[in-house]
């Protein structure tokens, strides 16, 4: 078989498989927008052309152009491009990065909140107002015959207790699974996992981010948290005998695209706020500032990041 163009470029350069899977979709992405065709070419030829090299130059958004950069700098690299073509884009991706910087940090960033203690607020005790429907629609004593309609509003309940137990990730949850600590320990360790010991519960990330720094994190999940887990813990067996916890219409593991997207769906159903996983993020850390109520070193620990990307991009 023809080998698939994330792969070249993990050959050729060592990258991970998921980070050259998104290299090679903004690649396809970029050959689809400048030539209205589908990307066959695993030379990618059509990216030494100028007419990339100035479509790349008139992106306007300037996170979209450092992306489009810094994934044709590495397909460049990986097919063996000339360097004063490669320095080109580089040069392209490390300006778009500086304006993004300064940008930042001109107070012209729009937040898509006002208040953040107010708002966290609001997030914290929203799995109340999801309870309440839970409650009128008696989904509990529906149990496992809850069609998929029904485990999205349970799956809704559960991620904003979840919000309101623990520091607020990125899209961690959508890999995160149910396993008893006998299976977690025989297990390859190399996803997200809720592990159920006798006493305590803990939530267990191999797969994030930021792990090649800050390695495996290990969360304890609070007393309310590991409780609404518990109570959901059979429904959840009854839809996927994985244990995955957050599923899709045909009860298997949601992407971490559909989780983004089931997020959006929450905040706008239950909050009639546009908010995203970021914006959660960002609320968290900028209600924490002024004044101090947690440690934000331990903050920025748990939430998976560096003090100094709290302070850039989140700090209102």
């Amino acid at each position: 078989m023809e080998p698939k163009l994330f792969s070249v470029i993990v050959d050729a350069l060592g990258s991970k498989d998921r980070t050259a899977k998104v290299y090679a979709a903004t690649l396809r992405r970029i050959h689809r927008e400048v030539y209205k065709t589908e990307l066959t070419d695993l030379d990618l030829k059509f990216a030494r052309t100028t007419k990339v090299l100035n479509y790349t130059k008139k992106i306007v958004n300037l996170t979209r152009k450092k992306n489009a950069a810094t994934a044709l700098v590495m397909g460049l690299r990986a097919t063996g491009a000339p360097e004063p073509r490669v320095a080109k884009f580089r040069k392209i991706m490390l300006d778009a990065d500086k304006d993004y910087q300064q940008f930042l940090t001109s107070g012209k960033r729009k937040r898509p909140f006002e208040d953040a203690e107010e708002s966290w607020k609001l997030v914290i005790g929203l799995h109340k107002k999801v309870a309440k429907e839970i409650d009128a629609r008696s989904l509990w004593s529906v149990g496992s015959k809850v069609d998929p309609a029904e485990y999205r509003i349970l799956m809704a309940w559960i991620y904003l207790k979840w919000l309101a137990a623990l520091p607020p990730r990125r899209l961690e949850y959508a890999e995160t699974r149910l396993l008893t600590k006998s299976k977690f320990d025989a297990s390859d360790k190399t996803g997200n996992y809720v592990v159920m010991g006798k006493r305590n519960w803990t939530w267990n990330l191999h797969r994030y981010k930021t792990v090649g720094k800050y390695g495996p994190a290990i969360l304890k999940i609070p007393g309310p948290l590991k409780a609404a887990l518990n109570k959901l813990k059979p429904i959840i067996k009854s839809k996927n005998d994985k244990g995955h916890i957050f599923l899709n219409n045909k009860f298997r593991q949601l992407s971490r695209s559909q989780f983004s997207s089931f997020v959006s769906w929450v905040f706008r159903k239950y909050a009639s706020k546009k908010w995203t996983q970021n914006t959660i993020r960002a609320i968290k850390v900028s209600s924490v500032w002024k004044p101090s109520i947690e440690n934000p070193l331990q903050l920025a620990k748990d939430m998976g990041h560096n003090i100094e990307t709290a302070l850039l991009h989140y700090k209102q």
